[in-house]
C-alpha cells in the first residue's frame, strides 16, 4: 500500500501547477509560438520580395512600351 501512495503523490506532483508538466507545457508553448512566428515572418518577407519584383517588371514594361 505504501508504493501506491508514493506513486499517487508523485503523479500528483507532476500534474499540479508547480510540477514538471506545467513547465514543459509552457516551454512547448514558447517553442510552438516561436516557430509559428518564424514561418509567418518568412512568408511575409517572401510576399514583399514578390511584390517588389512585380513593381520592377511593371515599370520595365512601361518603359519598353513608352520608348517605342
Amino acid at each position: 500500500m505504501g508504493n501506491y501512495v508514493k506513486e499517487f503523490l508523485y503523479c500528483r506532483y507532476l500534474n499540479n501547477e508547480r510540477g514538471i508538466l506545467f513547465l514543459m507545457a509552457i516551454f512547448l508553448l514558447f517553442i510552438v509560438t516561436g516557430a509559428v512566428l518564424y514561418y509567418i515572418n518568412a512568408y511575409l518577407s517572401q510576399l514583399k520580395i514578390y511584390n517588389g519584383l512585380e513593381s520592377i517588371y511593371v515599370r520595365a514594361t512601361i518603359n519598353i512600351l513608352s520608348s517605342e
